[in-house]
């Protein structure tokens, strides 16, 4: 019913063939308005669809990220039992953290507290340095790897991540005994085969750019909001209205100082690991 109706546009966003107006999963919707659309249309819709189906809407459990006013003209104010997010407060979708200017180390804090104290419960058990190894996988390698694959994994969370794992192999030394990228190595060349999380987060970034590289028909939305946000750090002298993807064209985004940081985060790290393994073909 929300797609059908012409009152609610959603957002067109250049390349791609749909509107994005909501998804769908088992437990959770997302509902994405634009400037141009109104509370009171949406409501109305969700109004006649609960009469259809005998159904009564949650509408405690809404919670919205605005990132704009609300329509001048919307006669329905929002209803005040839901959660309106501020700037700097994130709510979850979908095991994500999303919202306006958010701290990248915030969604993070939980994990590391988790990380820390099921580490230190395993130490009472007095592990091998092989039942460590199998201890990290476990532990941290299943606790971080669909937040970072979400959202994203800072330097500052990285590094954390590893003083977490250098205690736990050796809990009673400042630093490691053995420098850890013979650790990694794997067993086959007689070493530890630890987990490398920061070898492990490239290749989740690669693995998003990858995603970002289909140009065919399946090619995800989230690629499409991907070239308008990198085409923002087209050079001047560039022109030409074929520069909708960074990678087929001759000109690179900057990837640090103040112009680099106006890209998201997680886009950043996706060009830094694109340029670092040598994707681009200029």
């Amino acid at each position: 019913m929300l797609r059908a109706s012409p009152a609610i546009q959603g957002y067109q966003i250049p390349g791609l063939s749909h509107r994005v107006l909501i998804s769908l999963f088992a437990d959770d919707t997302a509902l994405y308005l634009s400037e141009h659309d109104r509370y009171h249309d949406v409501k109305a819709i969700l109004d006649q669809w609960c009469t259809a189906l005998g159904a009564c809407f949650n509408i405690h459990k809404t919670e919205v990220t605005a990132t704009r006013k609300l329509h001048p003209d919307d006669p329905t104010p929002l209803p005040t039992g839901i959660t309106i997010a501020p700037d700097h407060h994130a709510i979850r979708y979908l095991g994500a953290w999303i919202g306006n200017n958010l701290d990248d180390d915030a969604p993070w804090e939980t994990t590391l507290d988790k990380i820390r104290n099921t580490l230190n419960a395993w130490l009472s058990a007095y592990p091998t340095l092989a039942g460590k190894r199998h201890v990290i996988q476990m532990v941290v390698g299943s606790m971080t790897q669909y937040l970072t694959t979400v959202q994203g994994m800072p330097t500052t969370i990285l590094h954390a991540v590893t003083k977490e794992i250098q205690h736990f192999l050796w809990p009673d030394r400042h630093s490691a005994a053995i420098d850890p990228k013979y650790l990694y190595r794997s067993p086959d060349h007689g070493s530890l085969g630890l987990l490398d999380v920061k070898a492990r987060n490239e290749a989740i970034e690669l693995m998003w750019l990858k995603s970002y590289l289909d140009l065919s028909t399946s090619r995800p939305a989230w690629a499409f909001v991907a070239d308008t946000l990198i085409n923002r750090l087209t050079p001047p002298h560039v022109t030409d209205l074929t520069v909708m993807n960074t990678f087929l064209q001759t000109w690179t985004p900057p990837l640090q100082g103040a112009r680099a940081n106006t890209l998201p985060p997680s886009l950043l790290r996706m060009l830094q690991a694109a340029k670092k393994y040598h994707i681009w073909s200029k």
